[in-house]
C-alpha cells in the first residue's frame, strides 16, 4: 500500500513516480530498476519515494492494482450494454486482447510479478475471478449459458484470455487474424451455449 496524497501537487508527484516506475520496470525489469532510477526519471526528490512507498515492492503492488482496475474498467465499458452473456464473453475476449496490445508494458510487469510478488499476482486473478463469477452466476440463473461451477468457468475463461494474450500479443505481436477471431467466437459460443 502507499500513502495517499492530500494535495493536487502530491497526486501529481505520486503519478510521476508511478509512471516512471512503469516505464523503467517494463523496459529494464524489476531487479534492474533502482529507486534512484525511478526518482530521476520522475524528476522528484529521492526521499519523496519513501514518503509514498516503503519499498520498491510496494510500488510493484500498486502498479498491479492499477493494472487490474484499469483493465476491468476498460472491459466493463465495452461489455456493460450487451444483452447476451455469450456476446459479453466474445466482445470481452476481443477487447481484452486489444487492451493488452495497448498496455504491453503493464503486462510485462505483471509477468515479473509472478516471481517477485506472488501474493499480488494471485490477488489479481482472484479479484478478476470474484467479479467474473458473479456475472457468470447471474447468466446461469437466466439460462443464458451452461450451468456449471461459475468460479471454475471464470478461471477457464481467464486462462484462455491470458494464454491468447501471451501467444498473439506479447510473443508475436500479431494479434488475431479475422479467421482466428471468428474461430474464437465459435469456440466461446460452443463452450457456453446450454445443451
Amino acid at each position: 500500500m502507499y500513502r495517499a496524497p492530500k494535495t493536487e501537487k502530491g497526486k501529481e508527484s505520486l503519478n510521476k513516480i508511478l509512471d516512471a516506475s512503469v516505464e523503467l520496470i517494463a523496459d529494464k525489469g524489476f531487479l534492474s530498476t533502482s529507486i534512484n532510477d525511478i526518482t530521476s526519471k520522475a524528476g522528484v526528490a529521492y526521499g519523496l519515494f519513501y514518503f509514498y512507498f516503503k519499498s520498491k515492492h510496494d510500488i510493484l503492488d500498486e502498479i498491479i492494482r492499477q493494472f487490474n482496475r484499469n483493465m476491468r474498467y476498460y472491459l466493463k465499458t465495452y461489455t456493460q450494454n450487451l444483452d447476451s452473456r455469450i456476446d459479453v464473453e466474445k466482445v470481452g475476449m476481443k477487447k481484452f486482447l486489444e487492451w493488452m496490445n495497448e498496455n504491453k508494458k503493464y503486462y510485462k510487469i505483471f509477468i515479473e510479478t509472478q516471481v517477485h510478488r506472488p501474493d499480488i499476482y494471485k490477488w489479481h486473478f482472484m479479484k478478476l475471478a470474484e467479479r467474473y463469477t458473479t456475472g457468470l452466476s447471474e447468466a446461469m440463473r437466466r439460462g443464458e449459458i451452461i450451468n456449471v461451477d461459475p468460479e471454475l468457468l471464470s478461471y477457464v475463461l481467464i486462462g484462455i484470455a491470458h494464454m491468447l494474450g501471451k501467444r498473439y500479443v506479447l510473443w508475436s505481436n500479431s494479434g488475431l487474424t479475422l479467421k482466428q477471431q471468428r474461430d474464437l467466437d465459435l469456440i466461446i459460443e460452443n463452450m457456453l451455449t446450454p445443451r
